[in-house]
């Protein structure tokens, strides 16, 4: 969850739960364990991710293209991860052709918030580039759950719209994905 501002932070950390004893491992860690054997996996922690900042994420970002190797490159994004990508793809040339793109519970645009929701002002962008996407990226799949209640199934909906090519995966379950395992994801990687 990002905040808008340092105050609403510290609000939020009062009254999160925290058990030091709790395992910290979900879906993205295990995906990338199982992967480890197939592919290079490298899981960038993005700074400040609660009050997160695209300037900040851009410059964190490039420093990861000298360790992408020579391999047909996967991205997996969740959230908020998706208007950093297309706001940096529609800037910016990566430099590699991007095999698949896999989209979690992506968040379109802030339209559905009111203004004390609104977090993402510098991720911001013009839906109409969202197309030019299909350029750099050979196959596209959104995952999303109806029941999310933080990203509204809606926003998968309006993706889609502009990339008819992705392949949209629905789920009725799933949250905001908050899950230890998502085996459709780590299937469509291995056999997309």
């Amino acid at each position: 969850m990002c905040f808008r501002n340092y105050d609403d932070f510290c609000k939020a950390l009062e009254t999160r739960e925290y058990n030091p004893f709790e395992e910290q491992t979900g879906w993205k860690d295990r995906i990338s364990q199982k992967l480890t054997w197939t592919y290079q996996t490298i899981r960038p922690e993005m700074p400040n991710k609660n009050m997160a900042s695209y300037k900040a994420w851009k410059i964190w970002f490039e420093k990861i293209f000298p360790y992408l190797n020579n391999e047909d490159l996967v991205l997996v994004w969740n959230s908020l991860w998706w208007m950093f990508l297309i706001k940096y793809l529609w800037e910016n040339t990566f430099p590699k052709k991007i095999k698949q793109l896999h989209l979690v519970a992506a968040v379109f645009d802030e339209s559905d918030m009111s203004d004390e929701e609104k977090y993402a002002w510098d991720f911001a962008y013009e839906p109409k580039i969202i197309p030019n996407l299909q350029n750099q990226v050979e196959e596209i799949f959104l995952y999303h759950s109806t029941d999310d209640d933080m990203v509204p199934y809606a926003h998968a909906e309006k993706i889609l719209s502009y990339l008819p090519k992705a392949k949209l995966i629905t789920f009725t379950d799933r949250g905001h994905f908050h899950i230890p395992e998502f085996p459709e994801l780590l299937e469509n990687i291995l056999h997309g």
